[in-house]
Parts: structure tokens; C-alpha cells; sequence
């Protein structure tokens, strides 16, 4: 921008204070493309609030409060929700101008986009309420000794065992079909909310499961969601690491099947690589004929055909991202391939997602087991 200087006309109670902006230097210094630059410019910051305000909507209540209903009076929702109702008419007028909701007189009901949306709450659980925090640390986490940046570990665990029903889940049932293995009891070590395991139990009549969780809000979730759904009984959970729960393991705990679902990556980072193998090869020195079954993700950022995909251009992207920030480190996949080796594991099976859930391949799903199982 040009700016003018010179003396300034009319009565004056002394010096001028720094210089002064002509109508004619403001109105020279934009070209007629600037709109249509801005707009294109400041999009992502549409898309970052849009995303954060679709997580509040889900996870206030206010989508489930209006799922299945016709238009409700914005005063009758505040009071059912105990919010303010000038707030919440402003946050539903923001949604309304982005299809998410409609208002008139004064009503809201939710579009049919925002049904849509529904499908895929668990992907803004997991990346907007677990990790937005952390994406506003990076500016002063890239200063050479900076700490690494904080998570919300309760919506990280919420998020992810939601996702693993797309993911997880699918992928262990696919190895253990491969593998022919037929689960009595199952010991997941990093359980999160413990979504995995009761669904994996209401899956396998029978099925005694074992959930271990370091993060505590993690586990606090765990414990309401299995006590929530009746599974006292036959999920028991423990508030620890992996690698402090298979020190001293309760003398009941005689698992057939152990799940490692995004555990090895924080355990590689948080401790080394000789922690990861002290880790696996702990696991079948104490339990011979383990099954062991292990998910990751391979580090493919720098992977320019990969991320061409959409799923990993939308997905990946941000998760790669935020593990070179918080206490995790991916690995690709022949790196898993020759540290399971090391620890003297066989590779039993292998899969990756459904590729009509995801077709980037991303995902790695490992069927371990020790020398001594056969």
C-alpha cells in the first residue's frame, strides 16, 4: 500500500505523529481480481471454524436434540439443553448460513446435509475435540526444545475405538478369519474407551475380555461406557501402560488374543524401539501360544502418490501431521516388517482396511505369533 506524507490541513495542536493514508493511495494499492483472491484466500478459515462448529454441534447435544424432530423454537431448545438462548441463536444462525441447520421464526431443524454428517461424527471427536487443541501449540512446538504439545486423550480414545469400527474392528476380524484363530480371551493393551472391547465381546458369545489404559481420562470413559452397557462381567480394565501391565498381569489374566491398536507408536516414541521389543518379545516369553494382532498406520507423508488420495489428502494428512507434535511416532511398513522379525514374531496375516472405506492403504493390520506357538 502507497502511503502519502506531508503536512495535514486544518488547525493543528501540534506535530504530526506519523504519516497519513491518501483516499487515492487506498483505493490504487488493490487490483479488480481481489475479491475473488480473498475469497479463494481465506477459505481454509471457513473450513477450520465450519469444522469446529460441526464438533460443538455434536458434541453439546444440540444435533441429538434435534435428530428425529421437526423445527423446534430456539427458547424451547436452550431450556432443554441449559444453554444461553442468544448464544445459541447465533451459533444456529452461523450453521443455518453453512446448510447445517435451517431457521425461520425463530425455529431450527437440522438439513439434510447434517443427517449426512452424522455418519462421520467420530472423525471430528477424534480430530477436532482431541487434537484442535494441539494444532494451536505447533507455532511455539517447532522452537528447538519446545515441549511436546498436550491432547485431549478422553476425546482421542472416544474418537479412535468409534473410527476402529470402520477400521480396527473389521481389520482384527479379518485377521483372525486368515488366521483361523477362535478368541476365549481377549487382552487389549491401549484400550481406549473401551468401544473396541464391548463391541468385540457382543460379538463373540462368551468372550472374556481384559482393557488396559494409560490416559486417565481414557479410562474414566472406559469405565462409564462398560458399566453403561452391562459388560462389568466380562470386560475388566486397568489403569496402566502396556508395558507395566504385562510386568505384573493379574494371575486370572490368561488371554488367547492380545490387540496392540495404535499402541506400538506411542511406545516408540515414548520409550524406544528396545521398549517395543522388550514389549513383544515379554508378550510370548509370558503367553507361548499368543495371538497377537497389531494396527498401525505407515508413515507415508512424504509419499506424494499416496497422498494424492482423498482419503489421505483429508484423513492422513492432519494425523501425520500431529504425530511429528505429540508423544508418537509412525513407522512405514517394511520398518514394522523387520522389527517384528527382531522380536521374533511370524507374520501369520496381514490386511488393511476395506477398500470401500479406505482405499489408501494407509493402514497396516498385523496376526503375530511367537516360535512356540506351533
Amino acid at each position: 500500500m502507497t502511503l502519502t506524507t506531508g503536512p495535514t490541513t486544518g488547525p493543528t495542536t501540534g506535530p504530526t505523529t506519523g504519516p497519513t493514508i491518501g483516499p487515492q493511495a487506498i483505493r490504487t494499492s488493490v487490483d479488480p481480481s481481489f475479491e475473488l483472491r480473498l475469497i479463494e484466500a481465506i477459505r481454509p478459515i471457513s473450513d477450520h471454524f465450519l469444522a469446529v462448529g460441526i464438533h460443538h454441534l455434536f458434541d453439546t447435544g444440540i444435533y441429538d436434540a434435534l435428530a428425529d424432530r421437526s423445527a423446534v423454537p430456539i427458547p424451547v431448545l436452550a431450556g432443554e439443553l441449559a444453554m444461553d438462548v442468544d448464544r445459541l441463536r447465533g451459533f444456529l444462525l452461523y450453521l443455518a448460513n453453512e446448510d447445517i441447520v435451517q431457521v425461520a421464526d425463530d425455529r431450527v431443524a437440522l438439513t439434510a446435509k447434517a443427517v449426512g454428517l452424522n455418519e462421520f461424527r467420530a472423525w471430528y471427536t477424534f480430530l477436532i475435540g482431541g487434537y484442535a487443541g494441539t494444532i494451536q501449540q505447533i507455532g511455539g512446538a517447532l522452537t528447538r526444545g519446545a515441549p511436546d504439545c498436550t491432547r485431549n486423550g478422553e476425546y482421542v480414545g472416544v474418537g479412535s475405538c468409534e473410527i476402529s469400527r470402520y477400521d480396527g474392528m473389521p481389520m482384527t476380524l479379518d485377521l483372525l478369519e486368515k488366521g483361523g484363530v477362535t478368541a476365549r480371551e481377549l487382552l487389549d493393551l491401549g484400550c481406549g474407551n473401551a468401544l473396541y472391547l464391548t463391541e468385540f465381546a457382543k460379538a463373540v458369545p462368551g468372550l472374556r475380555a481384559w482393557g488396559v489404559e494409560p490416559d486417565a481420562d481414557g479410562y474414566r470413559a472406559a469405565l462409564s461406557l462398560v458399566e453403561r452397557e452391562g459388560m462389568a462381567e466380562r470386560v475388566r480394565l486397568v489403569h496402566a501402560s502396556a508395558t507395566d501391565f504385562l510386568r505384573h498381569p493379574p494371575q486370572d489374566c490368561r488371554p488367547d488374543l492380545i490387540v496392540l491398536g495404535y499402541v506400538l507408536q506411542e511406545i516408540l516414541a515414548q520409550e524406544g524401539e528396545e521398549a517395543v521389543l522388550e514389549l513383544l518379545r515379554g508378550i510370548i516369553t509370558r503367553f507361548p501360544r499368543i495371538n497377537v494382532v497389531v494396527i498401525e498406520v505407515s508413515d507415508e507423508i512424504g509419499n506424494a502418490a499416496v497422498m494424492r488420495h482423498g482419503v489421505a489428502r483429508n484423513f492422513w494428512n492432519p494425523y501425520f501431521l500431529i504425530h511429528y507434535f505429540t508423544r508418537q511416532r509412525l513407522a512405514r511398513k517394511d520398518y514394522w516388517d523387520e522389527l517384528f522379525r527382531r522380536a521374533g514374531l511370524t507374520v501369520a496375516a496381514f490386511t488393511s482396511t476395506d477398500p470401500r472405506i479406505d482405499s489408501s492403504g494407509v493402514e497396516l493390520g498385523y496376526l503375530l505369533r511367537g516360535p512356540a506357538y506351533h
